[in-house]
């Protein structure tokens, strides 16, 4: 992981993501976004964090029209 000019410590790319610090600290604990030590700060590459909310909301989007696609099988009046 080589990008010293486009790196984030983890309280920005939390706040890039809209989420918690706790939650952006489990998605590198489950190796979802890949991050580095430098010392004892944490690094994560910008391109790294963009890919993952491409990911989320590609998840996102597939999980409503699926969603939607059952409520119109249902005949739910959505």
């Amino acid at each position: 992981m080589t990008c010293p000019d486009d790196e984030l410590t983890p309280n920005q790319a939390a706040d890039f993501l809209n989420v918690s610090r706790s939650y952006l600290d489990r998605l590198l604990e489950q190796g979802d976004i890949p991050a580095r030590n430098r010392g004892a700060q944490c690094r994560l590459c910008l391109r790294d964090v963009l890919e993952h909310k491409e990911r989320s909301q590609r998840l996102r989007t597939r999980c409503l029209d699926e969603l939607a696609a059952q409520a119109q099988d249902l005949d739910m009046g959505y």
